[in-house]
């Protein structure tokens, strides 16, 4: 009889009910309210509980990425589950925003570093200020984020509606548009320039291929300098 019981719970566990969803879990659902409520580390524990139980829960690895990037300062956990995210998701329509959430907890875990006897001064000054620029546009990238979730989410536009726009549109394609130049300042560089105008860091080839007249190489803006901007 003895020998029976171990086949007896392997029999029952394989009974139990699976493919729960995730967000209905109790676990889930405390990490949020947490995090609503400004407990970080809280709110990490339980997402941790989730992702114990729900490893390939996505979302949570999105959302404890974010919490771990924002909230608890721990750029390397943030990595991790932003990765994670991107592997169990690989065709998101938020892969963009996610891989610049990575490239700015990089620099944040960069300018942390301490500074050895091989460090560049100016090298570490640079990531400083590259993830300065990246704390910004975080903001904006979180932003857009929220703004895609809203669309997603919003009644269609009137047909009505819908014509005044193309025609308001059509209008405005017929007014010549000015060029742009931008006075360099200090602190500017060409991913904070790029962020600025067109609202991404990546643009900043733009920019640069704009001023190749001006610009020796990307990395050596003047102050007073101006630039054209495409």
């Amino acid at each position: 009889m003895k020998r029976l019981l171990p086949i007896l719970l392997l029999a029952l566990a394989a009974c139990r009910p699976t493919g729960t969803n995730p967000e209905q879990s109790a676990a889930y659902d405390q990490a949020r309210k947490s995090a609503d409520a400004g407990d970080a580390k809280a709110a990490a524990a339980f997402y941790q509980q989730t992702l114990d139980e729900h490893p390939g829960f996505a979302r949570a690895h999105l959302e404890l990425g974010l919490l771990c990037d924002e909230k608890l300062s721990d750029p390397i956990a943030a990595i991790y589950h932003y990765r994670r995210y991107l592997a169990l998701e690989p065709n998101s329509d938020k892969r963009r925003i996610v891989e610049d959430f990575i490239e700015r907890a990089k620099l944040s875990l960069a300018s942390k570093l301490p500074q050895g006897p091989g460090m560049d001064t100016s090298e570490l000054l640079r990531l400083q200020s590259q993830n300065a620029a990246l704390g910004t546009e975080a903001t904006a990238l979180k932003g857009k984020l929220a703004d895609y979730e809203a669309a997603i989410n919003a009644p269609a536009l009137p047909a009505v509606t819908n014509v005044a726009v193309a025609v308001a549109t059509n209008r405005s394609t017929t007014v010549e548009a000015k060029p742009r130049t931008h006075v360099v300042q200090k602190g500017d560089t060409l991913y904070s320039i790029a962020l600025r105008y067109y609202g991404s860091r990546a643009a900043w080839d733009k920019v640069y291929q704009a001023n190749r007249d001006t610009l020796p190489n990307k990395d050596q803006l003047r102050i007073g300098q101006s630039l054209v901007i495409p």
